[in-house]
């Protein structure tokens, strides 16, 4: 299961391109929410509205999940010369991840729900097929004129969260 963002959906606005003339509805953003470097809502709370909604269609025949991809890319600077602070990635993945869990826990909205794994978009900055190299999601920073790689404070958390899940730390 890919997650990208919790978006909501309104009638179509009149005027809509025409290419989408005949869908009626587009994306609706949530304005109460804050967004990540590609205009993105970050509400980790519809990731356990999600899984519980898969549970509630699919009951006894959803098999096992993995999300595969969640990440979010923020401003950042082309080029570095040392430790980039992400907090604002470390956050998104901590409460997406924390809501995962929580919803998926006994008693969660979730309960019955396998996860059986979460992965983080992207290891290293990529070429996103929309944006080119100007959204940044990767855990390490890539300057894409040298090649050059900066491991950033995502990194180190993601490092030390994984670490302390295999020994059996909460």
């Amino acid at each position: 299961m890919k997650v990208a963002t919790g978006r909501g959906s309104a009638d179509s606005p009149a005027g809509t391109a025409e290419a989408m003339a005949r869908v009626p509805f587009h994306m609706a953003a949530f304005p109460e929410y804050g967004t990540t470097g590609f205009g993105w809502p970050v509400a980790p709370e519809h990731l356990g509205v999600l899984l519980r909604e898969l549970k509630d269609r699919y009951g006894a025949a959803l098999p096992p999940l993995y999300i595969t991809e969640s990440g979010a890319s923020f401003p950042e600077p082309e080029h570095v010369t040392g430790p980039i602070a992400d907090t604002n990635r470390i956050n998104y993945l901590a409460s997406h991840l924390g809501h995962a869990l929580e919803a998926t826990s006994p008693g969660g909205i979730a309960e019955d729900v396998e996860l059986l794994g979460y992965y983080v978009w992207t290891l290293l900055d990529n070429f996103e097929w929309a944006a080119g190299y100007s959204q940044r999601f990767g855990l390490i920073h890539v300057d894409f004129d040298t090649l050059e790689r900066t491991p950033k404070e995502s990194f180190y958390w993601f490092q030390a969260l994984s670490n302390a899940r295999k020994s059996g730390r909460p």
